[in-house]
């Protein structure tokens, strides 16, 4: 059969809703947007190769039709990913990603079609190697929220950055779910004001109580947000002025960026042919980011904080924000030793020897 009528097939009972996830929800647009780009992957290598991809069923095959299989996908594997490499430019998070996409894939054919096509997709490994991503630190944060003239100081575009970035920062949600916040995902008590959410990716229930700074960036924005908590803004837009709004903060010194590629880290440079600096790398995932390691700093227990921000017990992803948390007390702990260093010599009379 061939490979890319099979993945077509996929791709439309994700969309039909014949394919669900494990948990038994649809699949969302963004996934299936990642499916699209795949498929357009692999028929471009068979194009470029002149081959066609095949999907060989296995009943009662030989062991020396196994074997030629194992070859088979071996040799699709390695030339695949010179694709991926060479052609496209791609890095190692990206390859992954579409290596994670065609592995679904082959899931896909033996759970739900009931093909037998041998699990030669589980050797798809790619190695990756995380850059540790820019986070504000607790000061930049506490800069930010608490520094009435330095607000003042923004023009009403900045201003509007700065509300929504700072919120941002403190609930700790994808910015999808931060956009869509309505005034009727506020509970008022007598004592605290939460914010009360089902989030968009995983249909988690979230409660988070606000500060009371929090409430008045609300209340400061509740003309322009109309029936939203905050001012509605497209992430491209955030995006540009946020990296602006650090930038006026004095926050643009230099900050590289690096990458996984073949793994191996190399460093990208900005337009300019210039090493990075850290206001480049800010962008509306950066709140949700520093919302995370912020409260694991302070000191959070990490399953009051993996239940604000909707990770599941063990996720890979919540343990980076735990590394750069973990990477932030190491540097306050070396500060104290470093002190105790520095603290005065006492002598034996005033210890009382």
């Amino acid at each position: 059969m061939p490979l890319t009528d099979c993945f077509r097939q996929f791709i439309k009972a994700s969309l039909s809703g014949r394919r669900l996830t494990l948990s038994g929800k649809r699949i969302t647009k963004g996934t299936i947007i990642g499916y699209i780009h795949v498929q357009k992957l692999l028929t471009e290598f068979e194009n470029r190769n002149e081959i066609k991809l095949r999907i060989q069923l296995l009943h009662r095959t030989s062991l020396r039709t196994l074997q030629r299989e194992k070859n088979y996908w071996s040799r699709f594997f390695l030339h695949f990913t010179k694709f991926l490499y060479r052609d496209k430019n791609y890095f190692d998070n990206y390859v992954a990603n579409v290596f994670k996409i065609v592995k679904t894939f082959f899931n896909y054919l033996e759970r739900e079609r009931g093909y037998v096509v041998g699990n030669y997709h589980k050797a798809f490994r790619i190695p990756l190697q995380q850059a540790t991503p820019a986070v504000l630190t607790p000061a930049q944060l506490q800069f930010l929220i608490t520094n009435k003239e330095f607000e003042k100081s923004l023009n009403p575009f900045l201003k509007r950055a700065r509300d929504i970035f700072v919120f941002g920062c403190t609930v700790g949600l994808r910015y999808s779910d931060l956009m869509k916040l309505r005034k009727t995902n506020l509970i008022v008590n007598e004592k605290d004001t939460h914010l009360v959410l089902f989030t968009q990716k995983t249909g988690t229930e979230i409660r988070i109580p606000l500060p009371d700074y929090a409430l008045e960036i609300i209340t400061g924005n509740k003309q322009k947000a109309g029936k939203y908590i905050l001012p509605r803004l497209s992430s491209t837009n955030l995006n540009l002025q946020v990296k602006k709004l650090i930038k006026v903060a004095g926050w643009d010194y230099t900050h590289p960026k690096y990458v996984s590629c073949q793994g191996r880290m190399i460093e990208l440079k900005n337009d300019m042919g210039e090493t990075w600096h850290f206001n480049e790398h800010v962008t509306t995932h950066t709140m949700r980011r520093t919302a995370i390691t912020t409260l694991l700093i302070m000191g959070v227990p990490e399953t009051v904080v993996r239940k604000i921000s909707g990770h599941a017990a063990g996720s890979k992803e919540f343990y980076k924000y735990v590394s750069i948390a973990q990477e932030y007390v190491n540097q306050e702990v070396k500060k104290a030793y470093q002190k105790l260093l520095e603290i005065p010599g006492i002598s034996p009379v005033q210890m009382g020897a």
